[in-house]
């Protein structure tokens, strides 16, 4: 079996138990319901034609449906016995690692282009910038590729769905606010290490339109190393 094969076969898998499960109808209702609420707040309520309020309202509450996406995917396959047999199978851990992480992706992207029904009447009545909002949806891609891969590492260290999600959720708030701390530092140095840690600071440049190649290559960076742990981590369970 070679490595597309394999890998298609795991994505596959995937996609088909997020829709036999309540799980992806539950994660995309609630994250539509959210962001068309926040949507009509700032647009209609309060009077911003923008996109960039929605765009941080929808970066906090993806961290804690993230992980309602995550949970399952490692530790259900231990709960139902199936994790011995994927690893019987002519597979790689880094096979089974990104044929999860690309069927938890799917989702994402699926909630991600569902929240563009919200930019008709932003088109209809107002004068976005077009560049603004694309960089928005880039950095919120973004944003769910590391947090999708820290949540599935989270999800193989466990056999508890629920004790992974709970894992996941506080480590997630933490990149997210450990720019807040940077006040608090009297070192440049940690000032400057905590603003580079930052998911908030740096999905902010993206709403704000700016495309720093710093803030892609984080977040690409955050990706690759939790599914590289967990790729580690299957293959000493072996």
């Amino acid at each position: 079996m070679n490595a597309l094969t394999g890998m298609g076969a795991i994505y596959r898998k995937e996609i088909a138990t997020y829709f036999r499960s309540p799980i992806a109808y539950f994660v995309i209702a609630v994250f539509l319901l959210g962001t068309g609420y926040f949507f009509t707040y700032n647009i209609f309520l309060t009077g911003i034609g923008t996109m960039n309020s929605t765009f941080q309202n929808m970066g906090i509450l993806l961290l804690t449906l993230a992980p309602v996406l995550t949970m399952r995917l490692f530790s259900a396959e231990y709960n139902g016995r199936t994790m011995e047999l994927l690893q019987t199978l002519p597979l790689r851990s880094w096979q089974v690692v990104l044929g999860k992480y690309l069927g938890a992706l799917t989702i994402l992207l699926l909630m991600t282009a569902a929240t563009t029904i919200n930019l008709v009447p932003l088109y209809l009545y107002g004068t976005p910038q077009t560049p603004n909002i694309l960089s928005g949806y880039l950095g919120f891609l973004l944003l769910g590729m590391a947090c999708i891969a820290i949540g599935q590492f989270f999800s193989a260290l466990t056999e508890n769905q629920i004790v992974a999600a709970l894992i996941t959720v506080p480590v997630l708030l933490g990149f997210w606010f450990v720019g807040h701390m940077q006040s608090l530092q009297s070192s440049e140095m940690l000032r400057d290490l905590f603003a580079h840690l930052s998911f908030a600071l740096h999905f902010a440049d993206f709403i704000r339109g700016l495309l720093r190649s710093e803030g892609v290559v984080f977040f690409l960076v955050v990706s690759a190393c939790a599914l590289t742990l967990n790729s580690c981590y299957l293959q000493l369970r072996r």
